[in-house]
């Protein structure tokens, strides 16, 4: 069930107003809500989902006697074992028959397995639920229909962002309390039209372009690499971070807080900070359960630069079972390791007056804008020998000629780039705006671009085939 659909909306309305007009059956509601909207994908699915959560919950139970150690072990087993089975065992199978010059019986490599909705997302929050139960930074849920509704929340099961049960769990707890207010409500619906916007505006825009330049990537000049690039980059951003700001806004609505999972990344003058500001939850439990267990910063110094490159490679590999994504995941870690050796190098030799300086930080994140772009190229290419081609051709700018065509993708790429500044500025700038849209501009008025704004999204809904999320294939 799409977010940017009919359906979906007649679903959400339905949710919102049982949800307030039955309070004391809340979390019962928002458990069947859940229900529904992974079962409208596929009953088998669901049927896998609720086993791999209702096993995952007996197990927990365990997670503080005598039997924790076996009990964690076959619990990330049985979230792993699902995980591998789907997302990467074709993957594999089909490595060693390439590797290896063999075919398994029955053709398995060449075979397809239908992603379950949001397997890599259920599967993170189930691994960190386990973690940290076993390790007694969190108690475990008090029942089944609360862990069900902290792993399936329908606002963010299909892409993020990925919750925490420190975070999330007292807030079903407290869910029976939670009161009307106008405030959180417009600041809820604000942010599902925004969502909404960014999808069926900007997204739609860009996405015949995108496709269109990388079916043929094996054919495309420097010029029009950089350039379907440059497009696929902000397709992937507005996109993803629509659906995570209209699941931001769907926990308003409801009154529970979700965590924003971007803030205008490209603005990013280093790898660091680029990882804070883009898929946020997901860069966090990278960093909880991947990189301090292998000994984070605590280590010697050349440690510290292979776990850095082992956990970007490993999130390389959560996004997808395909060699572009491991070389995608590897090249932010390489990133990270020389942005680390460069940062020791201006302490060592006392250039940070130049390091903070705002001409420097300018042409950094110009400079870490397209190295995040090159990078794209492996995400999105339908194949290794697409990527290194389209690569090889960046960077020796071939095509590159003072024509209309050129001018052409420099302006349009720009216009995008504006669009995202004035993102950070109206983000910065929120509270001032908002006082100054109340105060300044008449009821009537206000009502009235209300209205003009849900019409045409309403009508763009209407219009054509709504698109999946990006994300969703993860």
């Amino acid at each position: 069930m799409l977010f940017n659909s009919l359906t979906f909306l007649v679903f959400l309305t339905v949710v919102f107003a049982a949800y307030y007009l039955l309070p004391r059956a809340r979390i019962v509601w928002i458990g069947i809500a859940n229900a529904v909207f992974y079962a409208y994908a596929g009953t088998g699915y669901f049927v896998l989902f609720a086993s791999v959560v209702t096993v995952v919950y007996i197990l927990s139970k365990a997670l503080g006697g005598r039997l924790r150690k076996p009990a964690l072990a076959a619990g990330l087993t049985v979230v792993l074992g699902n995980l591998f089975f789907f997302k990467y065992s074709l993957f594999a199978v089909s490595s060693l028959e390439d590797a290896f010059g063999f075919s398994m019986p029955g053709g398995f490599g060449e075979h397809s397995l239908v992603l379950p909705i949001g397997i890599s997302f259920y599967s993170f929050q189930l691994i960190a639920y386990l973690v940290d139960v076993y390790k007694g930074k969190l108690q475990s849920s008090r029942s089944w229909l609360e862990f069900w509704v902290f792993i399936s929340f329908f606002a963010h099961s299909a892409a993020g962002p990925i919750l925490r049960g420190g975070d999330f769990l007292p807030q079903l707890r407290r869910i029976n309390g939670k009161t009307w207010n106008s405030a959180r409500f417009k600041l809820g619906l604000a942010y599902l039209l925004m969502g909404l916007a960014k999808k069926l505006v900007i997204v739609e825009l860009i996405v015949p372009h995108v496709n269109e330049y990388y079916k043929h990537a094996g054919a495309l000049n420097g010029v029009e690499a950089w350039y379907a690039t440059y497009l696929f980059a902000f397709q992937i951003y507005y996109d993803f971070s629509a659906y995570s700001e209209m699941a931001v806004g769907i926990g308003y609505l409801l009154g529970l807080r979700l965590d924003l999972n971007f803030r205008t990344p490209y603005l990013s003058a280093n790898p660091t900070e680029f990882w804070r500001r883009w898929h946020i939850t997901l860069s966090q439990w990278i960093r909880d359960y991947i990189y301090i267990p292998l000994g984070g910063s605590r280590v010697k110094e050349w440690r510290i630069y292979f776990n850095l490159i082992a956990a970007m490679t490993i999130s390389g590999l959560w996004h997808g079972a395909a060699w572009t994504f491991i070389l995608w995941g590897l090249y932010h870690g390489l990133l990270q390791a020389v942005h680390r050796y460069y940062a020791k190098l201006v302490k060592k030799f006392g250039w940070t007056r130049l390091y903070s300086s705002k001409l420097y930080r300018a042409a950094a994140v110009a400079l870490f804008f397209h190295m995040t772009v090159i990078g794209w190229v492996f995400f999105r290419a339908g194949s290794l020998a697409d990527a290194l081609h389209m690569i090889k051709q960046m960077l020796l700018f071939t095509g590159v000629e003072p024509s209309p065509r050129v001018w052409k993708f420099v302006l349009v790429a720009g216009c995008f780039y504006l669009l995202h500044f004035a993102e950070h500025l109206i983000v910065s700038w929120f509270k001032r705006l908002s006082l100054a849209w109340q105060t300044g501009i008449p009821f009537w008025l206000r009502g009235a671009v209300y209205a003009a704004v849900a019409a045409a999204l309403l009508l763009l809904l209407t219009n054509g085939k709504a698109s999946s999320f990006i994300y969703f294939q993860f």
